[in-house]
């Protein structure tokens, strides 16, 4: 979403209508700067957000009431804007604010300060020692072993350097080690130093051991080396939903992959396409074509990004489940560094360099590498006349990334009502129509309804008049300023 295009009334009109959540918050000026704070350091920790000074909570007044403005204590802004620069450490840039000129509540000539703060790639705290994050539309204070648990989401530690405590390499898998060591053109002898020049080992004669990215990509099964979940899920379902009352509406019993992370998303990919020819055909022109549309290397890419970008420290598998009308891949961790949904797809950052590194450098390699993958995944379903793929926010999946793979042709409306969103970053039904030609109110709500039933979509506003919808997970436009 760009609310760059918003006009200030827009922008105004928008924030009234917002409620404070993970990514919002409103606060007036005569909150002590020092807890201002508190809240800016938590958007850089979480997910990013705005923060608007001046303005009401919105369970406190409604509508233009709200618009109590900075002049009750303008000093107070001042104040906040130099301790951005003097308590926040480490320093952090990525923090900009903006005063919009307003007619205060009383009528009277007033701005709002808006600050809008990036996600960021490390863990901020402030001075004191005090560290912050955003759960919902509350601003926490966490602990030391909160604050790991956030280095580990953040990728600032990385769980693929840590020592295995294994020393025996009869554990790895030494036909895809002799494999990769020739595809890469080692000339070492020494598989020990091999393994050590590729940040696979570590240590000295006599107390060397493999990292555990060593195990994760060379290991026979590292689940069981680990001794943690480490591997693919696999879970396929009759129909669009899950049953939990009665039989269960499995196709086949769920199953793990286990191995190597590169057969991992081999076997995956394997599974995928044998979902794909098994389909039911339907009549496609004149002839038949498996009723699975998603393509295959859409998939893939998905599932290679799930291995190589997931969280390892959490205590999880990568979860598939497969339906008829998408395929749901979901990876332990929310989005690391300072990737978010909004920027997923032209921005990188990898919590797990080495993993990526390693699988990229094999002949048949399933990453490119290149930067683009995200970005293609998004065109080559649009080619194949598909829906986009789906990122869910933190706020609908807080510990891990789910992105949705609809398997199904996308109605041509969608295009100019995703487009219209990506420029204006909400869209009401009336608005709707007048882009879209269509003249029938009811038939525009369907339409609607049926993109917020497929999570394309999220519904905000109450009332006849004041309802509008906005692309999942973009719930204010921080990039207004961008």
């Amino acid at each position: 979403m760009t609310g760059k295009f918003m006009d200030k009334k827009e922008l105004i009109d928008y924030l009234l209508k917002a409620n404070e959540w993970q990514k919002f918050d409103c606060k007036r000026v005569l909150k002590k700067p020092a807890k201002v704070l508190e809240t800016i350091v938590a958007f850089a920790n979480t997910d990013g957000g705005m923060l608007v000074l001046g303005l009401e909570d919105p369970v406190k007044a409604k509508n233009r009431e709200r618009l109590i403005g900075i002049n009750e204590k303008k000093e107070n802004v001042s104040e906040v804007l130099r301790l951005i620069n003097s308590e926040i450490s480490p320093a952090f840039g990525g923090i900009r604010h903006f005063m919009i000129p307003i007619l205060n509540r009383e009528g009277e000539e007033d701005e709002l300060c808006l600050i809008v703060i990036d996600k960021s790639n490390d863990i901020h705290s402030l001075r004191s020692g005090d560290t912050f994050i955003r759960v919902g539309d509350k601003t926490i204070k966490i602990g030391a072993n909160e604050i790991t648990r956030l280095k580990y989401e953040k990728g600032s530690v990385k769980y693929e350097d840590e020592l295995s405590g294994i020393k025996d390499l009869d554990v790895l898998d030494n036909d895809l080690l002799l494999l990769y060591r020739k595809e890469v053109g080692s000339a070492s002898e020494d598989l020990w130093q091999f393994l050590k020049d590729n940040a696979l080992a570590a240590g000295r004669n006599g107390h060397r051991q493999l990292t555990k990215a060593g195990i994760l990509l060379f290991a026979k099964n590292p689940a069981v080396i680990l001794k943690k979940k480490c591997s693919i899920k696999i879970s396929h379902y009759f129909g669009t939903k899950q049953v939990y009352t009665g039989e269960p509406n499995f196709v086949r019993r769920p199953f793990s992959i286990e191995g190597p992370l590169l057969k991992q998303i081999e076997q995956a990919v394997v599974y995928f396409e044998e979902v794909v020819r098994s389909s039911p055909p339907k009549l496609k022109g004149p002839t038949f074509a498996p009723s699975f549309l998603i393509p295959s290397w859409v998939f893939q890419e998905a599932i290679t990004n799930a291995v190589i970008h997931r969280n390892y420290a959490i205590e999880d598998d990568i979860q598939v489940r497969f339906f008829a009308d998408r395929v749901e891949v979901e990876s332990p961790g929310t989005y690391p560094g300072h990737i978010t949904v909004a920027n997923i797809r032209s921005e990188r950052f990898s919590r797990n360099p080495i993993i990526l590194r390693t699988l990229n450098r094999f002949a048949k390699a399933p990453n490119l590498d290149t930067g683009e993958g995200v970005d293609r995944m998004f065109k080559v379903m649009h080619e194949s006349n598909l829906y986009e793929p789906l990122y869910f926010p933190p706020k609908i999946r807080p510990y891990s990334v789910l992105v949705v793979l609809l398997n199904m042709q996308r109605i041509e409306y969608w295009d100019i009502v995703s487009n219209f969103l990506d420029k204006n970053g909400k869209i009401s039904n009336k608005e709707a129509r007048k882009i879209t030609g269509i003249q029938d109110t009811i038939k525009m709500s369907r339409m609607l309804k049926e993109w917020k039933e497929k999570g394309l979509l999220e519904k905000k506003g109450e009332g006849t008049s004041g309802v509008y919808y906005i692309k999942t997970g973009y719930d204010v436009p921080t990039d207004f300023f961008a």
